[in-house]
């Protein structure tokens, strides 16, 4: 070594020893600290694994802690509820839903001043496929002072002769849920659709719903709802069974009888809430709720998101208690009480809404004792109540869906699974003929022999020729995710194992976001992480936590995802033409293999992300099986980064 080599690292070990040096080096890590937890912690993990287990067991301890500090507001019968919803996957059969059955349908539609949504609602009536003179008009007119009754009168001899009956019904404003009580008891018709009149029906709309209500399995159902576009309502339902623990009422078809034999809306709610009221009066009374997300209704209810409507404020926050107090435990009735206190003690939303506020609660105090009573006799029945919301709530409230698709290329959805799976197996499939969007095959490889093929055929039945089965040797998961590719006839392909599950809307967003993003290979969307419990001598299981990680909330960059995954497997559609080009799963690999393949999909390519949540995926709910599973995983995480690296640097 020279002596200016000598001279120069004497000066850099200066350096890099003074107080200067050193603290700069603590900002930069606690930066990355910040920024990066992840890539920080990672190596702690590896060299130290059972901070990884302390790491995972303070998670669950702080999920359950907050879940405890919430019981005022979030009810214990919230799990319950859900859980009950879960259990009649394992019992529901599967049916083929026939359109052609036209039945007389009464319509009620209330009004009060809406005459800039006449027209439009009666243009769309007019395309209906269901032949018109099987529907019977309802409305009532809450004193409107605008032109609304003049153009309902319009129509009224516009359509003379082509409906089965039109009438207008007038009188003072009494009310969304006295008005539809007063056109419902117009009509004799075994089933009504009670609708909003800012809606357009899709053109199939009430063909859909007839369709369902009257298929086979339908005889506990009160209701039918109807999906909601541009903006779906976010509340969480069944993607299996599409049971719900309420319906929104502003376009549903509803049952005569259940309907007479519950009483009706409340007549205690104006406006706002009485939907829920109504939806969990069904269900004390032993009855079931349907959604159909076939049937579509373009409902324009908002000028935009996060919208405050003074009426809607103060009706749905007081309704939001009375509920509580006929269908809530002791906490769930106190947690209302709170609940409007804790509103009178936040800022105001709009000018005068604390002068609002107050009156609610001297409202309260009058009607409680009806609310007290008035619930059906099925004590079993348990309604959630979160908040000021009522179900759980999925992400993407204000994703715009449901236009129609400018192509309707094939899906192939790719279905991995092996022995003793068939339950699992059962329900993932129909999950997939829910689908909203029909164009798709679904291929399913089982992973060490033909045991599911059975599980298979039978969907195919129900379901046509686009179900395929293969059963391969026991060759991994990777070796058979591969094979499914290999035999995928669509332009676009996408994963799902068995134990997966997709709501129905799950193709129609990704495909429409990739169709409407030219540079986009790939569109992946938010997924729900279901803490799941599972008997595997009976292949039954128990959900006991949901979640939508905050860490999957990520615009596509390649960077972060070269960190550690975001995308869960069965959130992403992809173009086959990647499979063809940059091949499929790492075939000697078990864990993180979705990752390692999305690293080699994305590398100078575009993945285009939908902000909503459009699937569900389990993990463990035993903490020390996550425990096991998180060690894996950072066992896997390295060999898996490096062979994508070295895979891409093929791809220049």
């Amino acid at each position: 070594m020279t002596e200016k080599d000598s001279f120069l690292k004497d000066k850099l070990l200066d350096m890099r020893t003074s107080k200067k040096s050193l603290f700069t080096r603590f900002l930069a890590g606690l930066r990355l600290s910040f920024s990066n937890p992840k890539a920080v912690l990672r190596p702690v993990y590896q060299r130290f694994p059972f901070l990884a287990s302390i790491r995972v067991r303070v998670g669950i301890f702080f999920r359950i802690a907050r879940t405890r500090l919430l019981v005022l507001v979030n009810s214990k019968n919230n799990l319950v509820a859900l859980q009950a919803l879960t259990e009649k996957r394992f019992s529901h059969v599967f049916s083929k839903v026939k359109l052609g059955e036209h039945l007389v349908i009464d319509i009620s539609i209330v009004t009060y001043n809406s005459s800039k949504w006449v027209d439009d609602f009666f243009e769309s009536l007019k395309r209906q496929s269901y032949p018109c003179e099987k529907l019977n008009l309802f409305f009532v007119d809450n004193g409107s002072v605008d032109h609304t009754v003049e153009k309902l009168e319009h129509w009224q001899r516009e359509l003379v002769g082509k409906v089965g009956g039109f009438h207008i019904l007038r009188g003072e404003n009494v009310g969304f849920g006295a008005g539809h009580d007063r056109a419902i008891a117009q009509g004799r018709a075994d089933y009504f659709l009670v609708s909003n009149i800012d809606i357009q029906l899709s053109d199939d709309a009430i063909e859909q719903i007839v369709a369902h209500a009257v298929s086979h399995g339908q005889n506990d159902v009160a209701s039918w709802e109807m999906r909601q576009a541009p903006f779906e309502h976010p509340k969480y339902y069944d993607p299996v069974t599409l049971d719900t623990n309420w319906s929104s009422h502003a376009c549903i078809l509803i049952r005569r009888d259940a309907y007479l034999r519950v009483g009706g809306y409340e007549s205690q709610i104006f406006m706002y809430g009485e939907d829920v009221e109504l939806s969990y009066r069904f269900r004390s009374f032993g009855y079931r709720l349907k959604y159909c997300p076939s049937a579509v209704v373009f409902h324009y209810t908002y000028e935009h998101e996060n919208q405050v409507k003074p009426l809607q404020y103060v009706g749905s926050t007081l309704a939001n208690a009375n509920i509580r107090f006929r269908y809530g435990c002791f906490f769930d009735k106190v947690g209302g009480l709170a609940l409007q206190i804790l509103l009178m003690l936040r800022p105001q939303v709009y000018p005068g809404s604390r002068l609002h506020l107050t009156k609610n609660i001297l409202r309260l105090v009058k009607t409680a004792p009806h609310f007290l009573r008035g619930k059906g006799p099925e004590k079993a029945v348990k309604h959630p109540f979160r908040g000021f919301d009522y179900e759980m709530i999925r992400d993407g409230a204000f994703w715009k869906v449901g236009g129609p698709l400018v192509e309707q290329p094939l899906i192939t959805i790719v279905t991995r699974t092996y022995r003793g799976r068939a339950e699992f197996l059962r329900q993932s499939i129909m999950s997939v003929i829910n689908q909203t969007y029909q164009n798709i095959e679904l291929i399913v490889v089982e992973d060490g022999g033909r045991t599911m093929q059975a599980q298979v055929e039978e969907a195919s039945l129900l379901w046509g020729p686009s179900v395929r089965f293969f059963g391969l040797e026991k060759v991994g998961r990777s070796v058979t995710g591969n094979y499914g590719l290999e035999m995928a006839s669509g332009k676009y392909c996408m994963f799902l194992d068995d134990d997966d599950l997709l709501f129905p809307d799950h193709v129609e967003v990704l495909l429409d976001a990739l169709l409407k993003d030219q540079q986009a290979v790939a569109a992946y969307s938010l997924a729900m992480e279901v803490g799941t419990v599972i008997d595997e001598a009976s292949g039954r299981y128990v959900e006991v936590s949901y979640e939508t990680n905050a860490a999957y909330k990520q615009e596509f960059d390649y960077e972060t995802l070269l960190d550690h995954n975001y995308i869960p497997i069965q959130s992403i559609l992809f173009k086959r033409d990647l499979f063809v080009e940059r091949g499929g799963f790492e075939t000697d690999m078990s864990n993180l293999e979705d990752w390692n393949l999305w690293l080699r999909y994305g590398y100078k390519n575009h993945f285009c992300y939908v902000p909503k949540t459009t699937s569900l995926f389990r993990t463990p709910a035993d903490p020390s099986v996550r425990v096991g599973r998180h060690k894996q995983l950072h066992d896997a995480y390295y060999t898996a980064k490096s062979r994508a690296v070295a895979s891409c640097a093929g791809y220049e």
